[in-house]
């Protein structure tokens, strides 16, 4: 793959939809499969070094993992909690086993001219690394040494939401979080805060930080810390990074101020009780992974973090760590082999409560971030204060487009206010060139002068917080913050600035409506105001990221709090300001968490998180301005709203027993016959005396219910002995003929979390008796399926006759729809000791086989369409596969053109996977049509314009596809190369491809045509790819053999010849007597002898057969994985 990664994004052209077969019928070019036999050039080294490291140059950072287990995991279950499998010698004793394991590598490293940055032991088994990058292949020489991955970077995601959540209550019944030790993995915390135990001026914050990041000071202890309250910590970041070097020092001061909000959240107390927190009496650790200088927080710092918390006082034994864990950070799409979520994973499994943010990437499936999809940990949404309020935007004048406009957003840190009505003008992006923003350089003019008028600014490129502390600053007295990309209107975090105006986000349409008029020399005149506002109380904000989890189709996220906030700002003494975001909200969360544990001291995690998720508000609305009364489903709110209060009175809990979590998560299914799922739920009666609860179940809306897609069956009772627990099953039926037709992709609807809604089920199991009442959440997604597979899947043409190619779809819920390319390349499967594991940092997407076709997209123009078909399936076609197709339009071995599969705008901003095109030895790439992909899929098709790259449909070009990892590293993982095609002269074509599908329960029969000259215009295809669509998981495409047959004249040979004519003559099918008779006769049974003939045939088509069959269908253990997203 010759293309940088990243390029800069250009211009795009959207195709509403994508393009109509050619000639009625797919045309398509295939590549020799011999050639994909060189597909993996480094895939062998997948276990060691990174491949994203192999052309790295000069010093780089690694992270090193050693194959001892760390203590966390070789201690046990809940070790924390309950107790592990060592006592506290051994577990020193364990941890200096890793240390010498480490100390060893260390010299190593030294010989080798490496500089050590920092280590892990306790969470991970880790060393981080500085060394120059040609000595790497000497590490992974190294027997003990497992993965050497390059360090990562993540995102940085009071006073009426305390006793809304139920925590004053529970304050005033004794329980503050006293004793209770909780860890804020974030931007360090500004530990002279009056609120967080500190002397509460600006000049101790002076004596602690100095006036900026080069300050000495900030590096140093100055006798301030540790605190009362902020009892240790450690800055495993400095104040450059990312524009320096990582530089630890044991001051966790915080500067950007992120790390402080959160902390006071959690735990803070003014001196005079005015201001409190969830839990007031926990005491804290700063632990700064995060930034100074911007938004970003380090991986390996993180790592490092988490490695503290769980020994904080660095003795090698655990019985110090944190109780509880408080990530405020996070990525989109979270992926199991984060070494975040493997990391967080493993404290949850020693006894450690981690609560991380769900995110803020809004109501898009599967963007949840990783670390808190981690099953174990508490991923927590965001909804709205107690106080918060829908102001709609007024539009005055002109009156073309006078009226009111409701879907906006306020900003809590720069409240409407009184209101205001102005003028409007627009300035652009309105980024200022600072210390937050080093990005922008110069910064941006301002199209108009803002001052006294209500400031347009377009949302992209630096903190919203800062365009407008300078539209203040310049003078106006309102901003209207337009989103550039369509979708709800969100809120925003603050992220620098100190100055704000009333401020309204408003959407992308509202805001090309207003700069229209501004364009054509009207004045827009509007007001801002809370006159007409409706409460929002009880209700998700936009900007909260949905589920399911990417990996494992699981509910998340588990629980929802209000994120908005008054609390500390860092360097004020004393001052507070407000605060928002699933950032403010994953604090509330780890409080409440805090409360529980004071009072139950032995509960695990596992319990911890289930009773909060089972005593949740559920009655939370999507938008009671948008969507009046509509329940917010389970993917966007988890169990519901957290009350701490119902958790603490709750002597019932209830979980999942295999997963260990208050939910009842069936997954995602493709559904082509009736299914049954099982789920078994563990209940734990807490109380002295036996108790029956009684279960009932229900669905979030009725409408699903009325349909009779999906039942869902329990016992009508339980019985739970005193202190004891019992175990019921959750029965789950699924009738694939009254499922709603499936209307998502990964394509232009690749960000609909409402077309999500429109085809998931979910509810909940309520549990009763005298004493309490609780529930679990339970969520399916089921996806209505054809089943369609060949009959014949080596096709002979014989004498230049047509052949013919049955299809038979066995489902009786839906017709079959069928793409036909030309098969130009096969791949065979990794095997699985190369695939990547939870927590490897590496994600690897194998494939299949690859096609190609010739398309019309309309004014007489013609694409050319690649199909790719991958082992294994992922949630989101956007992540983690990467698809890149180098074209060679004049055959020098070199590439001209690279097509490619990429999110439409920014990183987690659309969710829309598009297909772009770029000429080699250019920076710019232009899109033109979205990717042709489903969710939970190993399918995508890639479309481009053949007249952009110079081509027509009778120009002969080679193309190599390229599989690689566009989440963590750029790694390529597979790769079939020089394919030869010529879109308008494939050798093999079928041109009556069923429109509507193959019958449901039928069958249909596709004519296969020669095209002679194909044979020189396209000698690398070979067959036909069969691409399937709403096909059962690991059947999504078929490689079909065709061959050409010159048959004996007749009259010659032994007689067999004549009989097979007249046998031929009277099926009209131009096929061998034998095998018609064989088809004929076995039916359904024919795919398995055939695969039996192709054994001696090819190896490659052996191996891809026999992973489909035997591996996914016989053992399920395949299929299990791919579902868990490892590496896929």
């Amino acid at each position: 793959m010759r293309r940088p990664v990243p390029v800069f994004l250009g211009s795009v052209i959207l195709g509403a939809a994508l393009a109509s077969p050619v000639m009625s019928g797919p045309i398509s070019a295939v590549q020799s499969s011999n050639i994909s036999q060189l597909a993996l050039p480094a895939a062998r080294n997948l276990s060691k070094i990174d491949e994203s490291l192999a052309n790295a140059t000069g010093e780089v950072d690694v992270i090193v993992q050693l194959s001892e287990p760390p203590l966390a995991v070789a201690n046990g279950e809940n070790a924390r909690r309950v107790g592990g499998r060592f006592n506290r010698a051994q577990q020193i004793a364990h941890s200096a086993k890793v240390r010498a394991e480490q100390d060893a590598l260390h010299a190593q490293l030294l010989a080798l001219g490496g500089r050590e940055i920092g280590r892990v032991r306790i969470a991970y088994n880790a060393v981080i690394v500085r060394i120059a990058a040609e000595k790497l292949s000497s590490i992974a020489r190294l027997s003990n040494v497992k993965t050497i991955r390059p360090v990562g970077e993540y995102r940085l995601a009071l006073e009426n939401t305390v006793p809304y959540i139920g925590a004053s209550s529970v304050q005033g019944s004794g329980y503050d979080g006293t004793g209770i030790r909780i860890a804020v993995l974030d931007s360090g915390i500004d530990y002279t805060h009056r609120n967080l135990g500190g002397p509460g001026t600006v000049e101790a914050y002076e004596a602690a930080y100095g006036t900026d990041p080069s300050d000495p000071r900030n590096r140093t202890l100055d006798g301030l810390f540790p605190t009362a309250k902020v009892i240790g910590g450690w800055d495993f970041v400095g104040e450059e990074w990312p524009n320096g070097p990582l530089a630890e020092d044991p001051d966790p001061i915080d500067f950007g101020g992120h790390g402080t909000h959160v902390a006071d959240i959690i735990a803070g107390r003014s001196p005079d009780g005015s201001h409190v927190g969830v839990a007031p009496g926990a005491l804290l650790y700063a632990v700064k992974v995060c930034s100074a200088v911007s938004t970003s927080c380090n991986g390996a710092a993180m790592l490092r973090g988490i490695d503290f918390a769980m020994d904080p006082n660095g003795d090698g034994s655990m019985d110090d760590a944190v109780d509880i864990i408080n990530l405020s950070i996070g990525a989109g799409y979270g992926q199991i082999e984060d070494d975040i979520a493997g990391a967080t994973a493993n404290a949850v499994r020693a006894g450690v409560v981690v609560v991380a943010a769900a995110g803020n990437n809004g109501d898009r499936p599967y963007i949840t971030a990783s670390p808190a999809s981690t099953p174990g940990v508490i991923s927590v949404a965001n909804t709205q204060v107690p106080t918060a309020l829908a102001v709609p935007l007024v539009i005055n004048s002109p009156a073309a487009i006078a009226g009111t406009y409701t879907n906006t957003a306020t900003i809590d840190w720069a409240p409407i206010g009184d209101g205001v009505t102005g003028d409007v003008v627009y300035v652009g992006r309105g980024c200022r060139d600072d210390e937050t923003t080093p990005e922008v350089e110069p910064q941006d003019p301002y199209l108009a002068d803002p001052a006294g008028r209500i400031a347009l600014i377009d949302r992209g490129d630096c903190a919203v917080s800062v365009k407008i502390d300078r539209a203040a600053k310049a003078g106006a007295i309102g901003v209207l913050l337009g989103l550039v990309a369509p979708g709800d209107a969100v809120s925003f975090s603050q992220g620098g600035g100190d100055t704000f105006v009333p401020s309204l986000v408003i959407i992308q349409s509202y805001a090309d409506l207003i700069r229209a008029q501004l364009a054509a020399g009207a004045t827009v005149n509007v007001t801002v105001s809370e006159a007409n506002a409706i409460p929002l109380v009880g209700s998700v904000i936009t900007s909260s990221s949905r589920g399911p989890s990417h990996s494992f189709n699981h509910i998340k996220p588990d629980i929802a709090a209000p994120g908005g906030s008054v609390s500390a700002e860092v360097g004020t003494g004393s001052g507070m300001t407000p605060f928002s975001g699933t950032s403010g909200a994953s604090p509330m969360v780890a409080g409440a968490a805090a409360l529980l544990l004071q009072a139950y001291p032995k509960r695990t995690p596992a319990e911890i998180k289930s009773i909060l998720m089972n005593t949740a508000d559920p009655e939370l609305y999507i938008n009671p301005v948008m969507q009046p009364g509509v329940l917010a489903p389970i993917t966007r709110i988890g169990a519901g709203e957290v009350r701490v209060d119902a958790a603490l009175a709750s002597t019932t809990a209830a979980w999942d027993a295999k997963l260990g979590t208050g939910s009842l998560s069936f997954g995602y299914h493709t559904v082509s016959e009736p299914v049954v799922l099982h789920r078994h739920v563990r209940v734990r009666n807490y109380a002295s005396y036996a108790r029956r609860y009684s279960i009932t179940t229900s669905f979030r809306y009725a409408d699903d219910e009325a349909s009779g897609a999906v039942k869902i069956h329990t016992p009508s009772s339980i019985v739970v002995g005193p202190h004891g627990t019992s175990e019921f099953v959750v029965t789950l039926t699924i009738d694939p003929r009254k499922l709603p037709e499936w209307t998502l992709n990964g394509g232009p609807f690749g960000g609909d979390g409402f077309r999500l809604q429109g085809v998931e089920f979910d509810g909940f199991v309520h549990l009763r008796d005298g004493r309490d009442q609780i529930h679990l959440p339970w969520h399916v997604l089921p996806h209505r399926a054809a089943d369609v597979r060949a009959v014949n899947r080596n096709v002979k043409l014989f004498n230049g006759e047509n052949g013919s190619l049955v299809l038979l779809n066995t489902s009786r819920a839906l017709a079959g729809r069928v793409d036909v390319f030309s098969l130009t390349g096969t791949s065979p499967r990794i095997p699985r000791s190369q695939l990547p594991g939870e927590g490897d940092n590496v994600a690897v997407v194998d494939l299949a086989a690859v096609g190609a076709r010739l398309v019309s997209i309309g004014g007489g123009q013609f694409g050319i369409q690649f199909a790719i078909n991958t082992y294994g399936q992922r949630a989101h076609p956007a992540y983690p596969g990467g698809f890149e197709v180098d074209i060679d339009t004049d055959l020098d071995g070199n590439p001209d053109w690279f097509v490619f599969n990429r999110e439409l705008g920014q990183a987690f901003s659309t969710g829309q996977t598009v297909v772009y095109v770029q000429r080699a030895g250019t920076t710019t790439a232009t899109a033109y049509f979205y990717a042709d992909a489903d969710l939970n899929s190993g399918n995508i098709i890639l479309t481009a314009p053949l007249s952009v790259m110079g081509l027509t449909p009778t120009s002969t070009f080679s193309f190599t596809v390229y599989a690689y990892d566009n989440y963590f590293t750029g790694l390529v993982s597979d790769v079939i190369e020089n394919m030869v095609y010529t879109p308008a002269f494939p050798r093999f074509f079928v041109p009556d491809a069923p429109a509507d599908g193959v019958p449901a329960g039928g069958f249909s029969v596709l004519t296969v045509e020669h095209i002679p000259e194909g044979d020189e215009a396209s000698p690398s295809q070979t067959g036909l790819l069969l691409m399937y669509r709403d096909a059962p998981t690991n059947r999504e495409a078929e490689a079909v053999k065709v061959d050409v047959v010159t048959k004996p004249p007749k009259g010659k040979g032994d007689g067999k010849g004549k009989d097979k004519d007249k046998d031929d003559k009277g099926k009209g099918k131009g096929k061998d007597k034998h095998k018609d008779k064989d088809d004929r006769g076995k039916g359904k049974d024919k795919d398995k002898g055939k695969d039996d003939k192709d054994k001696g045939k090819g190896k490659e088509k052996d191996d891809k057969d026999k992973g489909k069959g035997k591996d996914d269908k016989g053992k399920g253990k395949d299929k299990d994985d791919k579902g868990k997203g490892k590496g896929k």
